[in-house]
């Protein structure tokens, strides 16, 4: 902040703009809309991969990728069989835990071919990257910026450094908020009955009241009754959020291993 005698600039007031709505973000949504709202005026860049995870003897693994804007293939594309995600910036950033600046055009000797290629092919063009490791919480998040207009420069390290600890500080809030919301809701769907749970699949596969009936071979009433249970059970008050949510659900079951899972 500034002091009382000197003017705020346009800068710091959009840093402090950035701050104090960041003490409020609960959600994946109201994260994005953040990035999309109040970090791009500090730090302009068409996309985003922000990642969080824990520390161990190897380096940092990634639980979470948080994307805004960014090409999912490429992420993809870098998962080993383990299902984790690595890259060459990711390495040099947790051997040095200082900001990165890579460009497509002046690409760093060691960086291998075809990590190169998937990111050329993906037109992420440069990377402006930092991160906070907390030795003492085993800890890391990790931020990556990506399609920056100009060139990068020193400006943008200095960016990075303000940025990180406050993408810390909310990737470590809204991650541990649906990882309880996850478990919840795991919880609740194991309580439904197996016909209940026959009929949540259904509708998750787009199926109708009187479809679902017809396959059950009961009364499109019942199966209302039915729909009206799993609603109460799950928390949720339409078809289209129970669909929501299952979706949530089997992408998390479905992750291989102690794979990263991409939002």
């Amino acid at each position: 902040m500034s002091s009382s005698g000197d003017q705020a600039t346009p800068e710091q007031l959009a840093f402090d703009a950035l701050v104090l709505e960041a003490a409020g973000i609960t959600t994946i949504d109201e994260y994005k809309s953040w990035v999309r709202n109040r970090v791009r005026p500090v730090l302009p860049h068409e996309m985003l991969a922000s990642g969080y995870g824990h520390l161990h003897a190897g380096g940092v693994a990634l639980d979470y990728v948080v994307t805004v804007d960014f090409p999912l293939s490429y992420l993809e594309q870098l998962r080993n069989r383990a299902g984790a995600i690595d890259t060459p910036i990711l390495r040099r950033w947790f051997a040095t835990q200082e900001p990165q600046l890579f460009e497509i055009d002046r690409p760093w000797p060691d960086v291998p071919a075809a990590w190169l290629e998937v990111f050329r092919e993906s037109g992420l063009i440069n990377i402006a990257s930092h991160g906070v490791y907390d030795r003492e919480g085993c800890l890391a998040s990790y931020i990556s910026f990506h399609r920056i207009p100009g060139p990068l420069c020193d400006a943008h390290i200095g960016a990075l450094k303000r940025l990180a600890p406050t993408f810390h500080e909310v990737l470590g809030r809204v991650l541990g908020l649906l990882d309880t919301v996850q478990k919840g809701f795991a919880a609740r769907l194991a309580c439904l009955s197996t016909r209940e749970k026959e009929i949540a699949q259904w509708v998750n596969s787009g199926k109708s009241n009187g479809e679902i009936a017809s396959l059950s071979g009961v009364s499109e009433n019942t199966i209302k009754h039915h729909l009206t249970s799993i609603f109460g059970k799950l928390g949720v008050e339409t078809r289209a959020q129970l669909v929501h949510r299952l979706t949530e659900h089997e992408a998390k079951a479905a992750t291989p291993g102690h794979g990263t899972k991409i939002i």
